[in-house]
Order: structure tokens, then sequence, then C-alpha cells
């Protein structure tokens, strides 16, 4: 008799046994499921795999396509060589990337993206700040506006070309934009932006 009760006592042994692996194992199934379905997704791209930063579309956007020639001079004010500098064209924009910061307008305001070619003819590296050719002007004020977003300095190699471009944040409202290029302390040659 004790026997019997040994034998069934270890027959409801290994059943309790069983119910409690198969408990842990349904339990670990359903967890793995919500851990999946509530995971986040893991590429943040689009389905090719892309994960690049998507910028909104320009507001408005004109080609300018105007190129002005500058003296590239040396340490002791003697002209080695020229710079060709070219507006490709202007845009209204309420968010773009320079230097990797995102720079995003509040309610009214826009920025005002130039973009440039600058090409170096000269055998040698060079090093310039892109802003200090280009101001603006709006609204017929004579105060004039240097750019505020730029990815100065620009080094361009030897006999080569570097894409860049110029930033003003301007208000929505603001017209009759007008961009003076030229060499500071220099003569300035007048560019209407009429979007």
């Amino acid at each position: 008799m004790i026997q019997k009760i040994r034998d069934f006592s270890r027959i409801i042994s290994f059943r309790y046994k069983r119910f409690i692996l198969l408990g842990v194992v349904i339990i670990a199934i359903l967890l793995a499921i919500f851990i999946l379905k509530n995971a986040p997704p893991t590429n943040q791209g689009n389905n090719t795999g892309d994960s690049r930063v998507s910028l909104p579309e320009a507001k408005a956007k004109i080609d300018i396509n105007k190129s002005f020639s500058f003296p590239l001079k040396d340490q002791k004010g003697e002209e080695v060589s020229r710079i060709d500098y070219s507006i490709i064209d202007a845009s209204l924009q309420d968010q773009i990337v320079s230097k990797g910061k995102s720079y995003t307008t509040i309610k009214g305001r826009t920025i005002l993206v130039l973009n440039l070619k600058i090409t170096n003819q000269y055998d040698k590296s060079i090093e310039i700040s892109s802003r200090d050719y280009v101001r603006l002007s709006i609204n017929g004020s004579t105060e004039l506006l240097a750019a505020d977003i730029h990815n100065d300095p620009v080094t361009i190699q030897a006999i080569s070309t570097k894409y860049t471009r110029l930033g003003f944040p301007i208000y929505d409202a603001d017209k009759n934009l007008k961009v003076l290029v030229g060499e500071i302390g220099g003569g300035k040659e007048e560019v209407a932006i009429n979007f």
C-alpha cells in the first residue's frame, strides 16, 4: 500500500512538472510575440534601406546663373590667380541642413538659400569665406545682411570646383530681395531675386 502511494505520488509529481514546463513554454512564446509586435522598427528609411534625412521641397526656386571673377592675392597683396564665383540658383526653404546641423524656421520666417559654385584656377588649394562676397538687401533697405548659415571656411583644392551654399533667414513677408556681390571694400554688382 505504501508502495502504491509512492508510485501515485511520483505520477502526480511527474504530471505536475510537465504542466509547469508546458506553462513556462507557453508564457515564453506569448512574451516573445508581445515583444516582437511592440518593438520599434529598425529601418528608419524607406523600403530600400535608405536612412538619410529627407527635407521638404523648396517653397520657391529660381535660376540665377550669374558668374563673377575675383582676384586671388598672396600675403603681399599681389594677384596670383583668380577665382570664379557663380550663384547658380536661389530658393526659399523652411528647413535645411548645413555642417550636419538642421535649421528649421518658425512660423512667419523662411530661409533664402543661394547655391554657389566656386572654381579655383590656382595650382594650390585655397580656403575662402564664401559669405564675404555676398550681401542681401530686403524691402529696399540700405542695410546689408550677411549670411547666417554657411559652410565657411570653404576649402577648394587646386584647379577644381567646389559647390556650397549660403542661407539668409528672412520673413515670409519680405519683398524686393537683392543680392549684392563683390569683394569687401570693393564695388558690388546687384542681382535682383524675384520669386
